[in-house]
């Protein structure tokens, strides 16, 4: 499922079954840089963070809103979570094309 974005790449997708309830992108990936861009078909807030991701901490994205990690070298997606205000929204996560899948 690479679908081409200028100079990145779709390499997956993730989604929160229950709003509330924080998601880990991918226990056994890793990767130099990761854009999280929220689903355009979201009608609520994404929340990006660590294991204390919650509405209460963070601002969140709208539909179409991205954050990008920079890990040094590499990092690990164990440590990025997700939570949504609306069970079923998520994101697709891209990378540049330039970065060799892990």
């Amino acid at each position: 499922m690479a679908t081409s974005v200028g100079e990145t790449i779709v390499v997956g997708t993730k989604n929160v079954t229950t709003a509330g309830t924080r998601v880990t992108l991918d226990a056994a990936r890793k990767v130099r840089s990761l854009t999280i861009v929220a689903k355009d078909n979201n009608t609520g807030r994404i929340y990006v963070g660590g294991s204390d991701v919650a509405s209460t901490t963070h601002r969140g994205l709208a539909a179409g809103d991205s954050v990008t990690f920079q890990g040094g070298p590499e990092f690990d997606l164990a440590g990025i979570n997700i939570d949504a205000s609306v069970s079923g929204e998520g994101v697709e996560l891209l990378r540049s094309l330039d970065q060799k899948a892990r």
